[in-house]
């Protein structure tokens, strides 16, 4: 037992704020000083803006580009710094983080350049935040695969976002472990995180009181939808780890389906690959990111 005391309505926690519109019925969570902070630190007040965080024309690789002096251009620090943003309250930079922080090791110039880019998108979209309202359906997943995007290893990277009342609770940009031999391969992965993800958050909202079963998740590709739904094995899937598999399970447990919807209806896009302005701009609304 212990004495408290009540401070009144929350506006910040762990310096991220929190903008509550009463009349609206809306909690706005936003890291506007942090982006700030960090525009001015690393002189980028009077730079322009940019729409997007990274151009669908960027290349990253370990070869391209003269080596970085990383006792000169603090490319960790920012890299860090965007991490930050990106796992907190900005899923809409988490793909480009992700692909920036494999260059730790040994960046380029071309990295540093696209990390200041980032920057820069920041700058302009610096009151971003995510929005949560009512709304309907409940819960809603969706993931996606990049196939051999990583132009070093040609590892395809997995994405996945999961949707609650308007707003992301739960979102992953991250490079696959193995090659995918195929683009049904690397979106059977990709679900099969998105199903690790959404049955934890089933178990965290049943202890809230809401019972959300199956938990839906949305997929674009109808080769590897079948895969999840019929427990076949054929020669295009026999060679997938085991350790994916499980997610045919949960599916015919029916803790989890999923259904099929358009490659320009996939928010999950913007945690896999570079977009162009329009997609990207309906991924971040789709995600309650503005």
């Amino acid at each position: 037992t212990f004495d408290g005391r009540y401070l009144g309505p929350a506006t910040s926690l762990l310096g991220i704020a929190i903008n509550r519109d009463r009349a609206l019925r809306t909690i706005k969570l936003s890291h506007q000083r942090m982006v700030t902070d960090l525009v001015h630190n690393f002189g980028m007040e009077h730079g322009n803006s940019r729409v997007l965080p990274l151009s669908p024309a960027t290349e990253l690789s370990a070869t391209v580009g003269d080596p970085l002096d990383t006792s000169i251009y603090p490319y960790r620090a920012l890299v860090g710094s965007l991490m930050h943003l990106s796992v907190t309250v900005r899923p809409d930079i988490s793909y480009a983080v992700g692909a920036l922080s494999r260059y730790l090791a040994s960046p380029t110039m071309v990295h540093w350049q696209a990390a200041k880019g980032v920057l820069r998108y920041l700058s302009g979209t610096a009151d971003y935040g995510i929005t949560y309202a009512p709304s309907s359906p409940g819960l809603v997943g969706f993931c996606d695969a990049d196939y051999a995007g990583d132009i070093d290893t040609r590892r395809s990277t997995s994405g996945y976002v999961f949707v609650l009342n308007g707003g992301a609770i739960s979102w992953q940009s991250k490079r696959q472990q193995t090659v995918a031999a195929s683009t049904t391969e690397a979106e059977y992965m990709a679900a099969a995180a998105a199903v690790k993800e959404g049955l934890w958050l089933r178990k965290l909202l049943l202890d809230f009181g809401f019972d959300i079963s199956p938990v839906c998740i949305m997929a674009d590709n109808q080769s590897a939808i079948k895969l999840l739904r019929n427990p076949v094995t054929s020669a295009r899937s026999k060679h997938i780890d085991v350790i994916h598999h499980f997610a045919r399970e949960r599916v015919l447990r029916k803790e989890v389906s999923f259904q099929y919807i358009s490659t320009d209806k996939m928010l999950a896009d913007v945690l896999t690959k570079p977009l162009n302005g329009v997609k990207h701009q309906f991924c971040c609304k789709g995600m309650g990111v503005f």
